[in-house]
């Protein structure tokens, strides 16, 4: 008996089948991820993607320290499922570990660590963050997107460079009364970059009337600086912007009161208490990311960066060129599937030779085959990731060949 166990072990290995394959297994597939390096502004690896995607749902770890700041990255599932929401990621580099922050609009963003073998991201460029606030003019970048609110006191614009650590806290000190308020909170993050700010009067969505700042970032906090019953005019003085003095503001209303205010804007380590702050998850009960099978002819068209365009998807689908299903067809489409039987593969690709299933943020992709004979027709699933082969029952594929029309 001995010597029959390493023959029979061979045979299977010889055989390509793995008799505890399941048909069904969801994974980070390449295939259905636009990945985008937003450090150079251009595509980057699908499988990239696919990692970032898989690192960004293990759990958060504690914040490291003294890091390297690398390339900022965005995912998101191709075009077809416009319902999805990407996922940006910045790669960190400390003297022994390396880390993703992640974030995307829905979950408390946060750290994961990698494991060497996931270290796949190139470590040239790293930038080490700023250790305190600077402030610059405004860039052309930034100007015309200020400019058309209509509100914005041009003259007050400016762009900050802000630490990646804690917390950037706007203040406002009414040089009359000394009394200080918060007007602005920021979570500061590793994505480096700049950070517009200006004052806007007139701001109003109730009344009263409000003056404000404008932190155009990942606000945490937001309130009025000053508010009135009628329109004021104000005006702005630029600070030494020592200490974090931003400058100061003076607001005359129409009754000819003149209120003037001292403006900082400083990193801090903690949040400041006593004030009304949402919470830090983000996550809302009727958000789902889409799940359902697509049938289609050609591999998903992925987006590309054009200096003088932007981005575009490079081959977008023809409505004639995919079957979208519901979510109760994917899921009995997923149930004959789980029904199939492990074995080789017959015939020849179909024409609309595609099917891939979402579930959340995983996939599964097949490719699928017809053995055509005289009285009857086989369809085979061939997995694309694991490179294994189903047949379908009679009753899956029936539903193939005759609801979905596959040829």
């Amino acid at each position: 008996m001995r010597q029959l166990i390493p023959v029979v072990i061979g045979a299977v290995l010889l055989s390509g089948c793995s008799p505890d394959a399941k048909p069904i297994e969801y994974t980070y597939l390449p295939e259905v991820y636009d990945t985008l390096n937003l450090t150079d502004l251009k595509e980057d690896d699908p499988k990239l993607g696919a990692l970032i995607k898989q690192v960004c749902a293990t759990k958060r770890v504690a914040p490291p320290k003294n890091y390297a700041v690398g390339k900022q990255y965005f995912v998101n599932l191709v075009s077809q499922f416009p319902e999805s929401m990407g996922e940006q990621a910045v790669y960190l580099k400390t003297k022994q570990d390396r880390f993703l922050y992640c974030h995307d609009s829905v979950s408390k963003p946060g750290y994961h660590k990698l494991t060497p073998k996931q270290d796949r991201f190139s470590s040239k460029h790293l930038v080490t963050p700023q250790n305190q606030v600077a402030f610059h003019p405004l860039s052309s970048n930034f100007e015309e997107s200020i400019r058309i609110s209509g509100r914005s006191l041009m003259k007050s614009a400016r762009e900050l460079t802000v630490p990646t650590t804690g917390y950037l806290v706007v203040r406002a000190t009414n040089e009359q009364t000394k009394q200080t308020v918060v007007t602005n909170i920021m979570e500061l993050t590793p994505f480096v970059g700049t950070v517009p700010l200006v004052l806007e009067s007139n701001f109003q969505i109730q009344e009263p009337y409000e003056v404000q700042l404008n932190l155009m970032g990942q606000i945490r906090y937001r309130a009025s600086i000053h508010s009135s019953k009628e329109q004021s005019t104000i005006q702005f003085k630029e600070g030494s912007h020592t200490d974090g003095t931003y400058g100061t503001v003076t607001v005359k209303e129409k009754s000819g009161k003149t209120t003037r205010y001292k403006l900082t804007v400083k990193q801090e380590r903690q949040l400041p208490s006593g004030l009304d702050i949402p919470p830090d998850e983000l996550y809302d009960a009727d958000y789902s990311l889409p799940r359902f099978a697509i049938f289609h002819d050609r591999p998903f068209g992925k987006l590309k960066f054009e200096a003088d365009r932007g981005l575009n998807q490079a081959d977008p689908f023809p409505l004639e060129g995919y079957i979208e299903t519901s979510l109760e067809e994917s899921k009995q489409l997923v149930r004959l599937i789980e029904d199939s039987e492990e074995t080789k593969r017959k015939g020849q690709l179909a024409k609309r030779k595609y099917l891939t299933l979402l579930n959340k943020g995983k996939a599964q992709q097949f490719k699928i085959y017809l053995d055509r004979r005289v009285k009857k027709t086989d369809v085979y699933l061939e997995d694309v990731h694991r490179k294994i082969s189903f047949k379908l029952s009679a009753v899956g594929r029936d539903l193939l060949l005759e609801t979905y029309h596959i040829k």
